[in-house]
């Protein structure tokens, strides 16, 4: 008897119980988790887009904040020979400015890091510690940077 009335009053909660997918609309959005595949992709389509449109066009594009070269906290940069941006696509108010000196959250001259990896091997990785704008913490980042030109072009994830 005992059983019965447990599997009833079961029964009764599950069917008076939100669905778990329904969605809180008042419930930050999830935190989207990237890896090396993603961000691959993302630069070697990037790279290829500019190469088609030109430097210009493209550096426009990746700053276009609603454009296709910005997934959450994935987006595609860009930096001249000398360090200055290009593209960024999650600040785009910083194109234009020398970030030749920019530092990581360990003193890592991560500009001149991209600059000198691409540079030297053509493309590869840049491991640094920076703040991920999705969650506001210091976070371990990869970045995979690709020469292009007089340019390099990139985009990194952090390490969850």
């Amino acid at each position: 008897m005992f059983s019965n009335r447990l599997s009833v009053a079961l029964l009764v909660a599950l069917m008076l119980a939100p669905p778990v997918w329904a969605a809180d609309a008042n419930a930050p959005a999830p935190i989207v988790h990237h890896g090396y595949e993603q961000v691959q992709t993302l630069v070697d389509d990037a790279v290829a887009f500019m190469k088609k449109v030109g430097a210009e066009k493209a550096f426009e594009a990746f700053n276009d904040p609603k454009g296709k070269w910005i997934q959450n906290d994935l987006y595609v940069f860009a930096f001249d020979a000398k360090g200055v941006y290009k593209a960024t696509g999650f600040r785009p108010e910083r194109t234009g400015s020398d970030a030749w000196e920019m530092t990581d959250a360990a003193g890592l001259k991560l500009v001149q890091e991209i600059i000198k990896k691409a540079k030297r091997n053509g493309s590869g990785m840049v491991d640094y510690l920076w703040k991920n704008p999705a969650t506001g913490k210091l976070e371990n980042k990869t970045s995979y940077v690709v020469q292009v030109g007089d340019y390099v072009v990139g985009a990194g994830f952090y390490h969850r």
